[in-house]
């Protein structure tokens, strides 16, 4: 008797998961997003991006009409 019921669980949810990706399938929709992995050179770009903002948005902060108080930019 318990192994009818397991087998009956187990075709529903098989059926529901299959009709789930079918239409996903149908809608040309990816059934799994992967994350994207960066690059190494694009990390260290996207760090050095960030301390520039980063900078310039305390140099904004700190302005009071004179050169005092900023901070320089990176190459």
């Amino acid at each position: 008797m318990g192994i009818a019921i397991t087998t009956g669980i187990l075709c529903i949810v098989s059926f529901i998961i299959g009709a789930y990706v079918g239409q996903k399938v149908v809608k040309q929709e990816p059934v799994i997003s992967l994350p994207k992995i960066e690059s190494f050179e694009s990390k260290k770009e996207r760090e050095k991006e960030l301390e520039r903002t980063r900078i310039i948005t305390e140099n904004i902060d700190s302005y009071d009409g004179t050169g005092f108080g900023q901070q320089r930019l990176p190459d």
